[in-house]
């Protein structure tokens, strides 16, 4: 017997007849339930008149979807309740679920799956439909646990639960569609199969089945009972039958929808019957999937490269399952999984029953491709295991950006495509710590894995290219891009440095020489081969100057020797634009002395001699056009020391709105040319007051802020050389630049005050 639930057609020495009491009872509730609809069926066959003007007011209702919901309701209302339930049950689930207390919640979830069932099958089916008629099953299941959802007001974790199962059910779908659209474009054998009998009345029915079970998985089942709700009642021992009990009522549901006959009706409930005893199968484990050549895939929720695994692991006195891989069939380990629901990460073990569905996830992301054997072994209650195994070759696809200019700190998991890279711009005077998106500028290394094959020597890496386009650009295939990177694979020397490409590799690499035949005696090398080991580079990304600045997408592009490629991008903002320093010494014109008696105005230890420092510290916005915040602005802070010819040097303090800093917090002045452009005057203005004080070894105990260093001071009556230093800096991450400007301003400073004797 297949390990699907059964129809009509399977037979079973166990099957009700007009013997069984409780069959009976379950007859007698169902027929009971179609009764008053079918005498009211036949008196409107009796008024003609009557009944046109029923369709009439049908037709002009605005509410007619509301009036199939309530006819579900009417049909399954009465039918099902717990006198029914426990006739219907077989007697290993009434011993397995106990007091009916327990599982009442259940008993009104079955309800809206047999209403679900109905829905879905009672007219044409397209998958728009199905997903209004999967809302209205979760507002039916909502509704009975007691956490009603409100129709057109949606949480956000509402809504996210909501595009869970739609997806799920698109996911369920898909496998149908994909086997109807093959039987149409190939119709070759359908002719015989119809008159060989092989195709009859029947036909469809496992595949819409099929569409239930992969549906209701542990992971929409969360979604459909939501988080709180799912917590509670997944810790009981007979959750799994709740969900075995669900199937087969969707399957009632969609049976009963089809039926004709009082006889069709009879045919559905035996089904039904059959169906729940099938529940108790002995305990099973069979591995369905992956089988043969399997490509990983992304899964962002864990996030991880993933290869999913697919079969059941059920029956009478289920416990768990543990599954486990090898890649010699001796070794085994049990890492690497993922069991359901995701998120949160389970990677013990699987706790819920699954009949041919998904058990869970094998993490690739860092496993190599080839050939691995999974075995699974279902536990039982009473210590029973169940082993089963498989074999398959996992198809890498490991193509992926990571990382920048040696940065590989994103704010989202790689798998999504608005992940940032990031950069931590810590507290300084008065600014507070934060994280803000990153920008690179000058030589960068573009890190990440471009690695395909596995399965197919026929099917390996060929090529990979790297490109950039202006803005954020997820859609690798949109027209606009301009290549910049490119790796050819044509030998089989070069196939030897294939490893090299996954993890955080540098993909902006290129090929040299490699010696693949070393000796330990002259030559050295018996067999060199000029192309054989990828050696990283890096992409100047200031070509052209610094126009090539702003936000961009960088698009990494892998082709296999077959023609497939496979694409991954990453954001990044490119700032190549120069940052602009100068400095003056007040109006003190080149080459002229500085006596401190000009500033001395009076010669006074008590109040500050202060020499106005003048320039600009500036550094331009990536992008003009857009807002300026960061990235986009990504200016710092400036800084200016002052070191005495042969003496000491200190930092000077800078004013700003909270008080003295040693750091220039904004932008001063500017340069008057914007990416070489010249954009309007220069404009010069003041960066800081030096006090002169500092300089007279008679005033500058009394500069209480600071400790002047010794050295220093010069001696009145003498003159000396100091050189003041301007250093702006930005946030741009330069490999191979300077992340400052700097300007210096030597002057000679004449301490011209009368001595003190």
């Amino acid at each position: 017997m297949s390990d699907s639930l059964l129809t009509s057609r399977d037979t079973d020495p166990n099957d009700p007849g007009p013997n069984n009491p409780e069959f009976q009872t379950v007859l007698q509730a169902l027929v009971a339930v179609y009764r008053p609809i079918l005498e009211e069926d036949l008196k409107r066959a009796d008024n003609l008149q009557a009944l046109g003007e029923e369709a009439d007011k049908a037709d002009q209702s605005a509410s007619d979807c509301e009036a199939e919901i309530l006819a579900a309701e009417r049909l399954f209302g009465q039918f099902g309740d717990e006198k029914v339930a426990l006739a219907l049950l077989p007697a290993q689930a009434r011993e397995l679920m106990g007091d009916p207390e327990r599982w009442r919640w259940c008993l009104l979830h079955i309800r809206c799956c047999t209403i679900f069932g109905w829905l879905l099958c009672r007219k044409p089916r397209n998958f728009r439909l199905s997903t209004y008629y999967l809302y209205r099953y979760w507002l039916c299941v909502r509704q009975t646990l007691g956490t009603p959802v409100t129709p057109g007001r949606l949480s956000d974790t509402e809504r996210k639960d909501l595009d869970t199962l739609v997806a799920a059910l698109a996911k369920a779908y898909r496998p149908y569609l994909t086997d109807q659209l093959a039987t149409v474009d190939f119709t070759t054998g359908l002719p015989q199969a119809i008159d060989g009998g092989q195709i009859d009345c029947f036909e469809g029915e496992e595949e819409a089945a099929a569409v239930f079970e992969r549906l209701l998985t542990v992971e929409t089942a969360q979604a459909l009972l939501g988080a709180a709700a799912f917590k509670e009642h997944s810790a009981q021992p007979w959750f799994w039958f709740c969900r075995c009990w669900c199937l087969c009522a969707i399957r009632f549901g969609c049976c009963l929808a089809r039926a004709h006959s009082m006889v069709d009706v009879y045919r559905c409930l035996k089904v039904y019957w059959r169906c729940l005893r099938e529940c108790f199968r002995p305990l099973s484990c069979a591995l369905t999937g992956p089988d043969g050549c399997v490509a990983e895939e992304v899964n962002a929720s864990i996030p991880a490269m993933v290869v999913p695994i697919h079969g059941t692991a059920a029956g009478v006195g289920f416990s768990h399952y543990v599954l486990e891989w090898s890649i010699n069939g001796a070794i085994w380990h049990a890492s690497n999984f993922v069991y359901l629901p995701v998120p949160p990460v389970n990677t013990t073990q699987g706790n819920a029953a699954v009949v041919a569905g998904l058990l869970g996830y094998l993490d690739t992301t860092l496993l190599n491709a080839g050939t691995y054997f999974v075995r699974m072994t279902v536990f039982g209650n009473n210590q029973s295991t169940v082993p089963c195994q498989t074999t398959f070759s996992v198809f890498k696809k490991d193509v992926r950006i990571l990382g920048m200019g040696g940065s590989t700190a994103l704010d989202a998991p790689w798998t999504d495509p608005n992940a940032r890279l990031i950069d931590f711009v810590p507290a300084l005077c008065s600014r507070p710590s934060g994280t803000y998106e990153a920008s690179f500028g000058t030589c960068l290394n573009v890190l990440g894995s471009a690695m395909v094959g596995g399965c197919d020597d026929n099917q390996r890496i060929k090529r990979y290219t790297l490109d950039y386009k202006a803005g954020f650009e997820p859609d690798c295939a949109t027209p606009g891009w301009s290549n910049f990177w490119s790796v050819e694979f044509n030998t089989a020397a070069q196939y030897r440095a294939i490893n090299m490409r996954t993890d955080t590799s540098v993909l902006t690499a290129y090929w040299t020489a490699d010696c693949l035949v070393p000796v330990i005696f002259p030559p050295w090398c018996l067999l060199n081969d000029p192309q054989a080991l990828l050696s990283p580079s890096s992409w100047n990304s200031n070509t052209g100057s610094c126009q090539l600045s702003g936000l961009y997408t960088i698009r990494l592009v892998v082709e296999d020797t077959n023609g497939n490629t496979y694409c991954d991008t990453q954001r990044i903002w490119l700032d190549n634009k120069p940052i602009s320093a100068l400095i003056r010494v007040g109006n003190v014109a080149p080459c002229a002395d500085l006596n401190i008696s000009q500033f001395a105005l009076p010669p006074d230890c008590s109040v500050p001699w202060s020499v106005p420092l003048v320039g600009y510290a500036y550094d331009e916005y990536i992008d003009e056009l857009q807002p300026l915040s960061r990235p986009n602005d990504n200016f710092d802070h400036y800084e200016i020391w002052v070191n005495k010819q042969g003496g000491g040097a200190f930092k000077i303090p800078l004013p700003g709105p909270t008080g003295s800093c040693f750091d220039g917090m904004a932008r001063v002045g500017d340069p008057g040319t914007h990416c070489g452009i010249p954009t309007l005057p220069e404009m010069i203005s003041q960066l800081a007051l030096f006090d002169l004080r500092m300089v007279d070894p008679e005033c500058s105990p009394s500069v209480k802020s600071l400790n002047v260093p010794a050295g220093f001071t010069t001696p009145r009556g003498e003159c000396c050389i100091y050189n003041f230093t301007l250093r702006v800096f930005d946030r741009t991450v330069r490999p191979c630049g300077s992340s400052y400007a700097e300007s210096q301003w030597p002057v000679k400073i004449c301490n011209d005050l009368p001595r003190v004797d």
